[in-house]
């Protein structure tokens, strides 16, 4: 397309450019010509432009965060009601605010699942109990709160060049464990001081027998 040696040809700022001339092609114009193949320099070449890099890096990420949960809980029934929810999460250089919170939020419902609803069970003879959506229990939008999520603090990563973290998993990580310790803590906070572990899902079944020794 340019009628010069590969040799000759330098790719800057979005485009290929023969040196020491004004002679060039952006990278659209390149694959505009590669998925139009009426004008191909060379027979044997297939169309299409595809390229394949793998990246290694030096170390992995290691984000960090801080979550702080607000739960109200009924010591008639043993209900257990999500009242706020607070994320401070230390993700590096952030390339999509959106997508992060969003990431977050999924997260923490997931969280918040586990940490309250979600439960596989069997029966003595191995046969599970909670196949279908009928039995297994999942987060409503009337399980979670609105969440505050903030990712104003910012250490960029050194191994990497965009200096990013990993953001997928940490709603999901630090959610159950707020929840649980804030149930606990609710409940010593109303008097029960002999309660000092449930286990997981934090039923209002186990709570109520918590409460009730």
């Amino acid at each position: 397309m340019l009628e010069a040696a590969e040799g000759d040809i330098v790719f800057e700022d979005g485009k290929f450019q023969v040196t020491g001339t004004d002679k060039a092609k952006t990278f659209g114009e390149i694959a505009f010509s590669a998925y139009v193949p009426h004008n191909y320099p060379l027979e044997t070449l297939e169309p299409g432009l595809e390229e394949t890099s793998f990246y290694d890096p030096a170390n992995f990420t290691y984000p960090a965060g801080a979550y702080a949960c607000e739960v109200e809980v009924d010591p008639e029934t043993g209900q257990v009601s999500v009242c706020s929810f607070t994320c401070a999460d230390d993700f590096g250089n952030v390339m999509n605010p959106m997508i992060v919170e969003g990431q977050v939020h999924g997260g923490v419902g997931q969280g918040i699942g586990q940490a309250l609803l979600e439960n596989t069970s069997y029966d003595e003879n191995g046969q599970l109990l909670s196949g279908s959506y009928m039995d297994y229990a999942m987060p409503r939008a009337e399980d979670v709160p609105f969440y505050t999520v903030d990712h104003s603090c910012v250490t960029a990563c050194t191994h990497n060049p965009l200096g990013v973290k990993g953001c997928g998993e940490a709603g999901a990580i630090g959610s159950p464990p707020a929840v649980v310790n804030a149930v606990i803590d609710a409940l010593q906070r109303g008097g029960y001081k002999h309660v000092k572990h449930i286990d997981m899902p934090v039923s209002p079944a186990r709570v109520w027998a918590a409460i009730n020794g």
